[in-house]
């Protein structure tokens, strides 16, 4: 199986603004840059991704994926999460790739294990999902489809339940991940103070 793994980016000046009343603009957006180096580390350290990707307008995000060996899928503008995922569908595909692992850049508990692990449930499936959720078992975290387009990407609120009815009209074998290191993402203040009490 050649896998693909796709990081959509807010432009850094814009991401994780939900975390603005606990965090002024410059450590936020060092929040976001560190936590998007992560994933790719990540991902690199995993070793089981044929390419990797950043999709954004921003040409903070994209040296940062250069600088960690990771392909810069350029937007014209920011055009939204599900129009980033489709964008990286169709890179997958031109880079011949059977499979894409679309990654938030807010998992700053990610590990290569996690990779590797929703790799190894895909590898037996020519058509498959394989869908993490976050801890709140209300958005996904982490989506690989096989093929890169077997299924539109519909993330944002409510996105886990979504994505399996989805899968479910189409067909399409599913299989849940389940991560606490995939699960812990940072969207709200309560995410930021739980995963700083975790960390300090």
């Amino acid at each position: 199986m050649k896998l693909a793994v796709a990081i959509p980016m807010k432009p850094l000046a814009r991401a994780k603004a939900r975390l603005r009343p606990s965090l002024d603009d410059a450590p936020r957006q060092k929040l976001a840059a560190d936590m998007l180096r992560h994933v790719l580390t990540a991902v690199a350290t995993s070793c089981v991704a044929e390419t990797c990707g950043v999709v954004s307008a921003d040409p903070a995000a994209l040296a940062l994926a250069a600088e960690l060996g990771c392909e810069a899928i350029v937007e014209s503008a920011p055009a939204g999460y599900n129009q980033a995922a489709i964008r990286a569908s169709s890179w997958a595909q031109a880079r011949r790739c059977d499979a894409l692992l679309i990654l938030p850049a807010d998992l700053p508990l990610l590990t290569p294990g996690d990779i590797r692990a929703m790799a190894r449930l895909a590898e037996s499936h020519r058509k498959t999902m394989v869908i993490a959720p976050d801890a709140r078992e209300a958005g996904t975290n982490a989506l690989l489809l096989r093929p890169p387009h077997i299924l539109n990407p519909a993330f944002g609120p409510g996105s886990f339940s979504r994505h399996l009815r989805l899968a479910r009209i189409a067909r399409i074998s599913t299989l849940i991940y389940h991560s606490a290191t995939i699960a812990q993402d940072i969207d709200w203040p309560e995410d930021f103070h739980q995963f700083k009490r975790g960390h300090s």
